[in-house]
């Protein structure tokens, strides 16, 4: 894990309070699926942490929801302005080759199954992508890895089908190898929970504080022992097996 300071590349609105956030990629270390940015922005006390939705040699891409100060902040950030970027953290989703997989997303939820999509692709698995949101505007289209089957739902039906990408998802043959998801907690669960036979992996999202494993105020309850009943989802995470987490 390095800070760099990285140049902004581009920062669009996608749709209504979601952006695309570009900047040059300073890393030495490679960045593997799974693994998120943590960016100072000025103004706020805390830096805020954000899945890799897109990841090359040049430049490294985020989606991002402004929600808050510090989204508001970034939101009005330009091309060519610089941001302090600490990464790669956290931890990565296993690659498998020549498989068939399933990756179950929702909302801002996507962007760590983007970069997950485009690397899998590569080592021939066959996929299948299962992506919901709200409306048709919040189907993020343009950025999607190409060659991969997609399975659209929108809760209004203005894209795709009509409903809950859960509900979808089981309707199905259930022949996949693995699993991915990664969105809301309630669907984390209810993936976790329903496909207990094969293994599940899900990315967390919750609220970080100081990124790097020190303050434990992001911790997770899992069936292990060891060194304790939790673990931290900024070091330890943000990827876990499914079957592990202690759902509330």
């Amino acid at each position: 894990m390095n800070s760099e300071i990285c140049k902004i590349l581009k920062n669009k609105n996608l749709s209504d309070d979601f952006y695309l956030l570009k900047i040059e990629n300073n890393f030495k270390e490679v960045f593997l699926p799974g693994n998120f940015i943590h960016i100072k922005i000025e103004g706020v006390f805390l830096r805020r942490p954000f899945s890799v939705a897109i990841y090359t040699k040049k430049f490294i891409g985020i989606i991002y929801k402004k929600i808050g100060l510090g989204t508001e902040i970034l939101s009005k950030k330009r091309k060519g302005e610089s941001l302090n970027i600490l990464g790669p953290c956290g931890n990565s989703f296993p690659i498998f080759e020549n498989k068939k997989v399933a990756l179950i997303s929702g909302g801002t939820g996507i962007a760590p199954l983007i970069f997950l999509s485009s690397e899998l692709k590569k080592r021939k698995n066959k996929i299948y992508f299962f992506y919901g949101a709200r409306n048709k505007k919040l189907i993020f289209s343009e950025i999607l890895p190409s060659g991969i089957d997609y399975i659209f739902s929108t809760d209004d039906g203005s894209f795709g089908q009509k409903g809950n990408i859960f509900d979808i998802f089981k309707t199905y043959k259930d022949d996949y190898e693995i699993i991915y998801a990664a969105g809301p907690e309630q669907l984390l669960k209810k993936v976790s929970l329903y496909s207990s036979k094969k293994p599940v992996y899900i990315s967390l999202e919750n609220y970080m504080a100081c990124g790097m494993g020190l303050c434990y105020g992001c911790v997770v309850k899992i069936k292990e022992e060891g060194d304790g009943k939790y673990k931290r989802v900024c070091k330890d995470g943000p990827i876990f097996e499914g079957e592990k987490i202690i759902w509330e």
